[in-house]
């Protein structure tokens, strides 16, 4: 990546916090760190990873260049084995939502696109897994693109950095419905003006991290599928990137939960909420709240499921913070068992209630929010 778009990428956004409890600890995490309010330019430097999180996109999350992640001295394909990457992006409106993924486990990958008519309560869309590493993702969001064309289905993640541009165009001939075809052209404000982005790292173990970037950013643009014909515009239309890579353990397991809308103010809100493998989550965590363009740090959260996936999930932190009802709508599950591999996920669509309060003292009420819930569950 050239040096001008890495200071683009690390000054697109806006953090907020106030000094007490989690926002604190985390922010003293990122201090004793040493890492910057500003993302840098590479996560490893010299072998050695930089945990914290940050305003703005890294350079290079160039993981693969840590140093002993694991206890004992392993080969590079080996490391590169374990690293899990995705890239997925959520976006929609109060009519329409959507999530397309990305996803490298290196053992097997996987193209899906899930599109939800929330009024219809319909969904539909295409999914296809491979053995192996079908596809490589980069080690940065500069300019490029990442794609799959296989049996009828096409998928591509482009990145214009230097037009500020952000693209998903998808397609399918049949869906797995003969005569549902699919056609997605979207496009993304990654602009200074439009694109709100953070990124964190956070331990595993001494030397062994997981990265996230996730972007909150205005979407537009068509999708036709079937009877379905709709235009996402800028002013109601809303979308979440999340660039991801990671040294998981062999059984992953992490609860998830993202929505996105807009307040009767008209602002542009956002939320992620995340309870993952993480040690010290009070330090370590990537719970944000999108206000407009501002970000604010969110206390550690649990998801909890009292009667099931398919029922009502509770979210909730011990600060006063986070307090939200997820409603899944329609399911959107995978399971997988090859032996020595296995994949138990419930990712549901659905509505939001509740309120998040951010650590300036805002309360955000969230009820009418949409976007999709995460039980994953891997041994790979």
């Amino acid at each position: 990546m050239r040096e001008a778009t890495s200071e683009f990428l690390t000054h697109s956004g806006r953090v907020k916090h106030k000094d007490g409890g989690a926002a604190a600890a985390m922010e003293s995490a990122i201090t004793e760190s040493g890492a910057r309010s500003t993302a840098p330019s590479f996560l490893v430097t010299k072998g050695k990873i930089s945990f914290g999180s940050w305003n703005g996109i890294p350079g290079s999350a160039n993981l693969l260049d840590a140093e002993r992640p694991y206890h004992y001295p392993i080969p590079r394909f080996i490391q590169r084995l374990r690293l899990k990457e995705w890239r997925a992006i959520q976006a929609g409106d109060e009519d329409c939502f959507l999530c397309c993924v990305l996803y490298d486990a290196k053992f097997i990958s996987m193209v899906s696109l899930d599109i939800w008519e929330r009024k219809k309560g319909q969904k539909r869309g295409f999914r296809k897994m491979f053995l192996g590493s079908r596809f490589g993702l980069p080690s940065s969001l500069g300019s490029g693109a990442t794609k799959v064309d296989s049996g009828g289905i096409h998928l591509e993640i482009s990145l214009d950095s230097e037009g500020r541009r952000l693209s998903l165009k998808a397609g399918s001939s049949s869906a797995g419905n003969p005569g549902e075809a699919i056609a997605l052209d979207l496009n993304f404000d990654f602009s200074h003006g439009g694109a709100s982005p953070f990124s964190v790292c956070l331990p595993f173990a001494s030397n062994r991290a997981m990265y996230s970037t996730k972007v909150l950013m205005p979407a537009s643009g068509t999708l036709s599928a079937g009877d379905l014909a709709h235009s996402f515009i800028p002013s109601t239309a809303s979308a979440i990137l999340d660039d991801h890579k990671g040294y998981y353990p062999y059984r992953l397991h992490y609860d998830w939960v993202t929505g996105f809308g807009f307040d009767r103010g008209g602002r542009r809100i956002g939320f992620n909420l995340t309870d993952n493998q993480v040690g010290d989550q009070a330090r370590y965590n990537e719970n944000r709240l999108w206000i407009g363009r501002d970000i604010y740090p969110l206390a550690p959260v649990k998801i909890t499921r009292p009667f099931g996936r398919e029922s009502p999930w509770n979210i909730q932190d011990t600060e006063g913070t986070v307090d939200l009802v997820f409603t899944p709508e329609v399911s959107h599950d995978i399971a997988l068992n090859l032996g020595i591999a296995e994949i138990d996920y419930a990712g549901p669509f659905g509505r939001f209630e509740g309120r998040l309060r951010s650590p300036s003292g805002e309360l955000v009420n969230v009820s009418g929010l949409y976007g999709m819930g995460e039980d994953k569950n891997v041994r790979l």
